[in-house]
């Protein structure tokens, strides 16, 4: 397990980059906006992606051969596409709006109430090591809250 761990610490620093990236961009290019720095985005996220999905492609079309998978793949799709749209749209907005230290501890809340809805939703449980976390998201975000009205 600690390959995930990696993988997770790996993927948290991508994302703190991609928002300090991002409102640096819109810092130095005048004019850029939050729906250009998603076009941006998108169009790198194709070079990226792309070649991925074409070495899956086979494993895909077996998976599609399945009975109901198609129809199934129909139904997913596109509310998961139109989501991961929103999120994004929501992710540039919020870091240009505010700053990306505040979007990220807006994405602390949000894993935090994530959390609290999979102990209700589906009864899950944590590990000592995840309570720390969720503790440690909880009070970071109310400090940040607290912090400027302290001094």
């Amino acid at each position: 397990t600690g390959a995930w761990r990696a993988v997770a610490l790996a993927a948290a620093a991508c994302q703190s980059l991609y928002l300090v990236f991002a409102r640096r961009s819109q810092d130095m290019v005048t004019g850029l906006s939050h729906v250009d720095l998603l076009f941006y985005t998108a169009l790198y996220n194709c070079a990226v992606f792309l070649p991925l999905t074409c070495a899956e492609l086979p494993a895909v079309r077996a998976f599609l051969r399945a009975p109901g998978e198609p129809t199934r793949l129909a139904l997913f799709l596109g509310p998961y596409v139109v989501l991961g749209a929103l999120l994004n749209y929501a992710t540039f907005w919020c870091t240009a709006a505010t700053s990306p230290l505040s979007t990220a501890v807006a994405g602390s809340a949000k894993g935090v109430l994530s959390t609290l809805a999979g102990f209700v939703q589906f009864g899950a449980r944590l590990t000592p090591i995840g309570w720390a976390g969720l503790l440690g998201n909880t009070a970071g975000g109310l400090l940040y809250a607290v912090a400027p009205h302290l001094g």
